[in-house]
């Protein structure tokens, strides 16, 4: 099950940036309140290599001694610590992780810390994780494959494991089908939309052929083909160029008026991410995107929740040579602004002549536009992409959004 478009999922990002705190809240009250998404948790934890007997109740946010705080504490029938939770989406693990919360652990019965993260970052957290507990104390058997590692910590019945949101939401989804918890099994679902809109890596590993000189010429000859196409457009009478370009929310691109409607037109990384295959992007504003209802691009368009903008996705061509590619954006700039305003079109217009492109020269430099390849309009790539601008923003704390792609172009 993908639900990344449940209301949760939809209304949470809007709202607030903790997403990760809002997720363990739910976690934490989808557990405390449902018989049948605590005998999930038992089932993991029994998968994983411990029987903690009986989770009567789960506290969320419970200071220790030393100040460590698992997101949520599991007690047994004698209101004794068994299960320790920490789920992440993204975060880094805090100084305490993992081996104050594993000293917090009672040796005398079989005990777990369980991490809960997504499934894309198991494989590089896992490692950490054992190799920051064998500092203090011995791992034993840390088991890799699947969507549930665990090992054993040395001195009592103690042990770590790691498994995916996904494995855990849908255990805990079954269990509570098969008994009938519809309220439980409607609320994880509204979980689930929100961990799966949190699942995809902020940072995909990127190989050393690809941070060469060709990906960053890619990036930039996005940008030109961004500036010729609204300067043509602006010369064919169809587009109205508003401001000087600019960049943010994780793009490149022109204030424009297209037809009679204000938009913005550019490289949009994280609608390439999570929409559809292209970085290039029309953005309508909010007032007018009503415009477009009853036309053929009402079926295209994308919204990524109540109160954000419409989107409009321009396909990149390939396997053609710049000016064709150019032509091509253009057309489907104009039909977009016929559909908009068709008063702004002039009759006999058909094919705007790019020749007519102010200061546009056939540069060989090294800069000059490299067509794309299919395979590089994967939303997989635009993911890396969105990884570095993750970087960024961790480096300069001041942005808390995504970090300008421009940053990368300039």
């Amino acid at each position: 099950m993908s639900n990344a478009k449940t209301l949760f999922a939809q209304i949470v990002p809007k709202f607030t940036e903790r997403t990760e705190d809002v997720a363990v809240e739910a976690l934490g009250y989808i557990l405390s309140q449902s018989d049948a998404a605590r005998r999930a948790l038992k089932k993991t934890l029994r998968e994983g290599g411990t029987t903690v007997g009986s989770i009567a109740k789960v506290r969320t946010q419970a200071t220790g001694g030393k100040r460590e705080r698992p997101d949520l504490v599991g007690l047994d029938d004698e209101r004794a610590e068994r299960v320790l939770i920490e789920a992440k989406f993204w975060a880094e693990r805090t100084k305490n992780q993992p081996n104050e919360y594993l000293r917090r652990l009672p040796k005398d019965r079989p005990a777990a810390l369980l991490f809960v993260a997504p499934a894309a970052r198991l494989e590089a957290l896992w490692p950490e994780l054992c190799r920051k507990a064998d500092e203090q104390f011995t791992v034993i058997g840390a088991t890799t494959p699947g969507d549930l590692r665990s090992a054993t910590i040395s001195g009592g019945e103690r042990r770590l494991m790691l498994t995916s949101w996904a494995a855990l939401l849908d255990l805990m989804e079954s269990e509570s089908k098969s008994a009938g918890d519809v309220v439980a099994e409607r609320d994880i679902q509204q979980l689930r939309g929100l961990t799966d809109r949190a699942e995809p890596a902020p940072y995909l590993r990127l190989h050393p052929e690809e941070m060469g000189q060709e990906f960053a010429r890619r990036m930039e000859g996005l940008r030109r083909l961004v500036d010729d196409a609204t300067m043509c457009g602006r010369n064919a009478g169809f587009l109205k160029r508003e401001r000087v370009a600019t960049g943010g929310a994780g793009g490149y691109g022109r204030t424009i008026r297209i037809g009679s409607v204000k938009a913005w037109f550019g490289i949009e990384v994280f609608a390439w991410a999570d929409f559809h295959s292209t970085p290039l992007w029309l953005r309508l504003d909010g007032d007018d995107s009503g415009q477009l209802k009853g036309t053929e691009l009402n079926e295209r368009m994308f919204c990524p929740g109540p109160g954000w903008s419409h989107r409009v996705p321009i396909e990149l061509p390939t396997g053609v040579e710049y000016d064709e590619i150019l032509s091509l954006v253009v057309r489907r700039l104009r039909n977009i602004a016929l559909q908009l305003d068709p008063d702004s079109i002039e009759d006999g217009d058909n094919d705007p002549d790019i020749r007519r492109l102010r200061g546009r020269t056939d540069r060989m430099d090294a800069y000059a536009f490299l067509p794309w390849r299919p395979e590089e309009l994967e939303r997989e790539f635009a993911q890396q992409v969105e990884g570095l601008h993750r970087i960024i923003v961790t480096t300069k704390p001041v942005y808390r959004k995504r970090a300008n792609v421009r940053l990368l172009l300039d």
